[in-house]
């Protein structure tokens, strides 16, 4: 099997995922941006709490008839919030769906494939190779070569790949690289004595003469780095607060299903009340029971298998009092993530950049702030999942 080297496909991986993506997009109405619409909150409010007792946990799982139960009456009892949740999800799918594809299309894939090529090819490496479209026309065997040579040169003289022309600096560089003594000592000098030290290696240089277009494009380039930089800081912000609400709706959802073990856990639990009845029938008497051989005493098993049940009952409703208030603290959790949210967006709604142009640099944020929108809309699915758990295992032992 032919592999590209690891520099290689930096070259060629955005331009190929680019051309298999863009026919994928679908197109959808465009309804406007659900962005910042949702009272999320609300959402969770809505999710009907579990029952209060195993015998409205029955009620709820099977139907009136116990011994002839409706399976989907539970389900039908959150299908209402579940509905309205599908429907919000698709409003974000299908507006930003819809904005993706509209930007794409009147962008024609030449002008991606520009834009790709152009964010590739700032790479020192896969410029010194020529470019991305060239080392897309490149074997395997080609490309390898030509990522050593091009890493090698970049190595010799980063700078120049840059567009700093410094015999002075390269000189230094490598010095430092190639002296493991001098690159002690230099790591131990203080910033004056390294700028003394860079002067001592640049005396001699000689002025760089640029042609108008080459001092155009360093106007330009000066230009639009603060602009750049502020977008690019922006986004890196947004990323750290967005990715810290997500570490606390984990730590919320492990500490609740820690909790939950626990308590499926304590002492006299079901596990352990099914020990102590098989320990107990195995204590009962055989007794014979004519045609049918001998068996322990029927009488007393079916003494022991009532209490038994209502043993199962009663740890079920001291498990569902307490799931109550799990659920309760599941629930105020994600309210309060959905308040940090929204305290966040009101803060930051007029720094989120919604340019698809800017995709390409990860300085785009408007994409990244919906998804995690839609992420917290969501948790009320994982609501509603919870409180189904709690009353179907409420209700089996209630049924039983």
């Amino acid at each position: 099997m032919k592999t590209y080297s690891l520099v290689a496909l930096r070259a060629t991986f955005g331009l190929l995922l680019l051309a298999r993506t863009i026919p994928a997009l679908f197109a959808q109405p465009n309804t406007g941006s659900p962005l910042g619409k949702t009272n999320i909150s609300a959402y969770y409010d809505e999710v009907l709490m579990p029952p209060q007792s195993t015998t409205e946990a029955a009620r709820r799982a099977c139907g009136s008839d116990l011994l002839n139960p409706s399976p989907e009456i539970l389900d039908q009892l959150y299908q209402p919030i579940l509905a309205k949740v599908e429907r919000t999800e698709r409003e974000y799918e299908q507006y930003y769906g819809n904005r993706m594809q509209t930007y794409y299309q009147g962008q024609g894939e030449a002008g991606i494939r520009a834009q790709a090529t152009a964010q590739i090819d700032q790479d020192p490496i896969v410029a010194g190779m020529g470019g991305a479209e060239k080392v897309a026309q490149m074997t395997p065997a080609q490309a390898e070569a030509a990522a050593n040579q091009s890493a090698a040169a970049y190595m010799a003289n980063p700078f120049a790949a840059n567009g700093v022309q410094s015999a002075g600096m390269t000189a230094l560089y490598q010095k430092i690289v190639r002296d493991p003594a001098y690159a002690e000592r230099f790591q131990k000098m203080s910033e004056k004595e390294r700028e003394a030290e860079l002067r001592k290696f640049m005396a001699n240089d000689q002025p760089q003469a640029k042609t108008p277009a080459q001092m155009e494009q360093d106007n330009n380039r000066v230009e639009q780095q603060p602009q750049q930089a502020n977008k690019v800081r922006a986004a890196m912000e947004m990323q750290r607060q967005i990715a810290a609400l997500q570490s606390k709706i984990s730590a919320a959802q492990t500490r609740y299903a820690e909790q939950r073990a626990e308590l499926l856990a304590a002492p006299g639990n079901h596990p352990a009340i099914d020990a102590v009845f098989q320990k107990k029938y195995k204590a009962i008497p055989l007794v014979e029971l004519g045609e049918y051989g001998h068996d322990h005493d029927p009488a007393q098993v079916e003494k022991l298998r009532r209490e038994t049940a209502e043993q199962h009952r009663q740890f079920a409703a001291k498990v569902l009092k307490q799931d109550l208030v799990l659920f309760a603290g599941l629930q105020a959790a994600y309210k309060s993530i959905a308040a940090e949210y929204a305290d966040f967006y009101a803060a930051r709604k007029r720094e989120i950049n919604g340019n698809m142009a800017d995709q390409m640099n990860g300085a785009e944020t408007e994409t990244m702030v919906a998804q995690f929108e839609a992420q917290l809309i969501a948790l009320t699915s994982d609501l509603v999942l919870q409180a189904k758990t709690i009353t179907r295992e409420a209700a089996v032992w209630e049924k039983g």
